[in-house]
């Protein structure tokens, strides 16, 4: 048995720690999640004035400030009593501010965090003694995804041609997002009973440049079909089949004009969607459309036991058509993305936030019960000595929780919320790995899914901007301190990389009494519970193969990139937070030294 750990996995926000045993034949046999910082925002918030949660909690992190911000708004929305009255341009203008954020970290995360894996060295290794066929694949691979400052035995690699464009376009949206929230990030126009700017006639025509600008990117680079062909035949389809059905048609005819000359490029037709679509998968590519060869993503980052997963998504997107106010405990079908829960057989339920508990069993805080949120508790520990990331399984080895749904360990994330929403082409690729034999969630499905839900959230948001918002209309209703008094209150939402909540409660001078963030890589990456029961990471690499294509070049301990696609196909997000510890004893619990 060979220990094989990835520390710190780098392309992402934070820094995690993945820490696998691997038998001789290549395969995971253990692992363990340590998310290596703690964070101190619970503590910072206590005996806070409620109203600037929504200001500070953006420091959680540097990508999705946007969501922070507006879970604690409605957080406070609920606090104060006036979720039901927020007028709807004002829940307009959260939707555009939070599809702006969507589509710059969907793109971050497809372009610069997880692309740059597919131009991995082990793939040429794998592809190049095909033939003509695998070198022409290899050369797509490494010509569009290969990133900056890049080498390969020493040579020096031009940097991917998808990679550099998707650059400028995450800074146009990060401007779009300043138009309508002021700056980005950290912007100030979340707030309880509504939003801080009314969006102008000017700022509409402002975001709607960006937009078109940013989908040219999009039929450039990303997807070769028509843009509104895509979407009229997968999001709209009329069933999971036909919409799968489209998709392999239109692979097809791809594949049949460029099997004789070798042209995956874009000219030929191939933009990124269609070429991971077809040599991502196995069962797609070599079994449905006869390659010659995959990146077999479909055969990692699953789940070998549907008791012990489920998917979660608590609901995003509020549903203009529903005019002022929205419920907090977002009940199903009321928000544009959909709350629910899908068990690990694909089965549905309703989701019910009394049945989620974060346990500390296995992660570096004081010793108490399964909580539910609303009462949590965040007591790190102060001894260093006690602070260990390497004494296996049984022990505590990281600073996050593990959240839990009646029990279960939850997925979140795009894939979550494809399924919970019932999407067509994502849920007919699961389904369709599910009958024939594989895990419905893999690597593969992970990346689709996200793919697929940037193309629905984009083709929504310009409804949104030139349709829905009213610049005439209200975007606030009054609220006053006196109203948080002896209060409690519950923010759900959806970030980019999963569901989001926080949960707030106040004391008699209207005070934080205490405050509790359940961030998606908090459940993605959590640690084992205190049944033992590893997070939805952990499981997802026990069993994997460490190296491309199925160890299909022997065993490669010093190369894991099997580990590394499965570790980033989950975008995830450690934090971008600032810090806080006290190891000296001389502060009181509320006075924290920023260091």
């Amino acid at each position: 048995m060979v220990n094989v750990t990835v520390d710190p996995l780098t392309r992402i926000e934070g820094h995690l720690r993945l820490s696998t045993e691997v038998d001789a034949n290549g395969v995971i046999t253990d692992s363990q999640s340590s998310c290596l910082m703690f964070r101190g925002f619970e503590r910072i918030l206590q005996n806070q004035d409620p109203r600037d949660a929504a200001l500070l909690v953006q420091r959680i992190c540097g990508v999705c400030p946007t969501s922070h911000s507006l879970t604690a708004a409605n957080a406070l929305d609920d606090l104060f009593g006036v979720a039901d009255t927020i007028p709807k341009d004002a829940l307009v203008a959260r939707n555009i501010n939070q599809a702006l954020n969507f589509l710059a970290s969907h793109a971050t995360h497809i372009y610069i965090l997880w692309g740059p894996d597919l131009a991995n060295p082990a793939y040429r290794d794998v592809l190049t003694p095909l033939g003509e066929t695998g070198t022409a694949v290899w050369k797509e691979m490494v010509g569009r995804f290969a990133p900056i400052s890049y080498k390969i035995d020493g040579e020096s690699v031009p940097v991917g041609s998808s990679y550099l464009a998707a650059i400028p376009e995450k800074k146009r949206l990060q401007e779009a997002i300043a138009v309508i929230g002021g700056k980005m990030p950290h912007q100030v126009t979340s707030y309880p009973g509504g939003y801080t700017y009314k969006p102008n006639v000017a700022d509409i025509g402002k975001l709607s440049s960006y937009y078109l600008q940013v989908m040219d990117f999009v039929s450039s680079y990303t997807l070769r079909v028509p843009f509104d062909t895509w979407i009229e035949n997968t999001y709209k389809a009329s069933s999971p089949q036909k919409a799968v059905n489209f998709v392999v048609e239109h692979l097809t005819d791809l594949v049949d004009k460029s099997v004789t000359s070798n042209d995956f490029s874009r000219e030929a037709g191939w933009g990124d969607t269609e070429f991971y679509a077809a040599f991502g998968s196995e069962l797609v590519g070599e079994t449905l459309l006869g390659l010659p060869a995959s990146l077999k993503h479909d055969k990692i980052g699953g789940y070998s036991d549907p008791s012990k997963i489920a998917f979660l998504a608590y609901g995003g997107f509020f549903n203009p058509e529903n005019g002022d106010g929205y419920d907090p405990s977002s009940p199903a079908g009321e928000r544009f993305l959909t709350s629910g829960i899908v068990t690990g057989s694909l089965e549905y339920q309703n989701l019910d936030t009394s049945k989620i508990t974060e346990s500390v069993a296995h992660a570096f805080y004081e010793d108490t019960a399964d909580l539910h949120p609303s009462k949590g508790e965040t007591n790190p520990f102060t001894d260093p000595d006690a602070i260990r990331f390497d004494q296996g399984s049984d022990s505590r080895y990281s600073w996050n929780k593990a959240p839990r749904y009646d029990g279960i360990p939850c997925e979140v994330g795009p894939l979550a919320r494809m399924l919970a929403a019932k999407e067509p082409l994502v849920t007919g690729l699961a389904l369709a790995f599910n009958e024939n034999g594989y895990s419905a969630a893999n690597v593969y499905t992970r990346m689709m899914a996200r793919i697929q839900e940037t193309a629905i959230i984009a083709n929504e948001l310009l409804k949104w901007v030139t349709e829905d918002y009213d610049p005439n209309g209200r975007i606030a209703v009054d609220t006053d301190l006196s109203m948080a008094k002896d209060s409690t209150g519950m923010g759900l939402w959806e970030a980019p990389r999963g569901a989001l909540g926080h949960w707030v409660s106040t004391d008699s001078n209207s005070k934080v009494v205490n405050y509790q963030p359940v961030v998606p890589s908090t459940w993605n990456l959590s640690p084992r519970d205190s049944a033992g029961v590893p997070g939805p990471l952990e499981q997802s690499l026990i069993g994997a193969k460490i190296n491309a294509a199925e160890n299909s070049l022997g065993v490669n301990y010093t190369n894991p990139v099997n580990i590394l696609h499965i570790g980033r196909s989950y975008d995830p997000c450690v934090s971008c937070a600032v810090h806080t510890i006290d190891l000296t004893g001389k502060n009181t619990p509320r006075t924290l030294r920023i260091v």
